[in-house]
């Protein structure tokens, strides 16, 4: 009825839909492909910049207590890249026991080591069948080596990617497993604040492993007996909990992990 009556008046119906009202038709602009390709070799230059320089085949861990005469690890393939760290594997000779080489450069920007040290003193601490074991960690010429648990089948990203999806069980069982590892941190006062498909790993017997504590920070009590929300804005865009992204309000605190565990599912 109502577009018979627009017509009879030579009014153009289409015109006062709302879906286009507010559409604005700009003109398109050429794309300066040699631009873009810059653009995308500076940032990556940046990204390789931050990172070490590649080990060398043989990594040599100095004496500690408990190994006076230090260890020599022979290293293998790489990884992976993160932010500002490179993982590869690697082995002690004459030893089948394989592990992940996180390596940074020792000298970083002061807020990049802060960010570090923070990693190192959360995840040396968490000892739980779900998160990737933290062993030790040295240095070596001109870097820093964390000493990791070794997680050969990938991530649940890759395996997701690979398999288009999981199965219902499969899923359940492996909510039970990151819900078990969340609330072991969450008990010790620890927020992961980046949990997501590509940080959390499989052990050789497909069990999921919590890893990347690059983010994660410590819930602190204030004098009234309440957490002290923080407000830093972090973690990955699909992952990002609202309250995070609303920076300088109320702030947030462990409620964060469990939003992202319900976007994993």
């Amino acid at each position: 009825m109502a577009d018979r009556f627009l017509a009879k008046q030579g009014i153009d119906a289409d015109a006062l839909s709302l879906r286009d009202a507010n559409v604005q038709i700009l003109p398109q602009r050429p794309i300066d492909a040699a631009k873009v390709k810059a653009a995308l070799a500076s940032k990556t230059a940046q990204k390789e910049k931050d990172h070490p320089p590649p080990p060398p085949p043989m990594v040599y861990e100095p004496p500690s207590a408990d190994r006076k005469d230090g260890v020599t690890y022979q290293v293998g393939r790489m990884l992976g890249k993160g932010g500002f760290a490179v993982c590869y594997e690697g082995h002690i000779p004459g030893n089948k026991r394989k592990f992940a080489l996180k390596i940074v450069k020792s000298k970083m920007p002061s807020k990049m080591e802060q960010k570090f040290q923070t990693e190192l003193q959360i995840h040396s601490k968490m000892r739980h069948r779900n998160i990737v074991q933290f062993l030790r960690a040295f240095a070596f010429e001109n870097s820093t080596y964390l000493v990791l648990e070794l997680c050969p089948n990938g991530t649940l990203m890759d395996m997701v990617k690979r398999r288009k999806g999981l199965t219902e069980p499969e899923v359940r069982f492996y909510t039970i497993q990151i819900a078990g590892a969340i609330k072991y941190m969450h008990a010790k006062g620890i927020i992961h604040r980046d949990l997501k498909m590509g940080n959390i790993f499989l052990d050789r017997h497909m069990d999921v492993k919590i890893g990347d504590f690059g983010l994660a920070a410590l819930l602190v009590t204030g004098k009234d007996m309440h957490t002290i929300r923080r407000t830093t804005l972090c973690g990955t865009p699909n992952y990002i909990a609202p309250e995070i992204l609303e920076k300088g309000k109320k702030g947030h605190d462990h409620m964060v992990d469990i939003w992202s565990l319900g976007i994993i599912m």
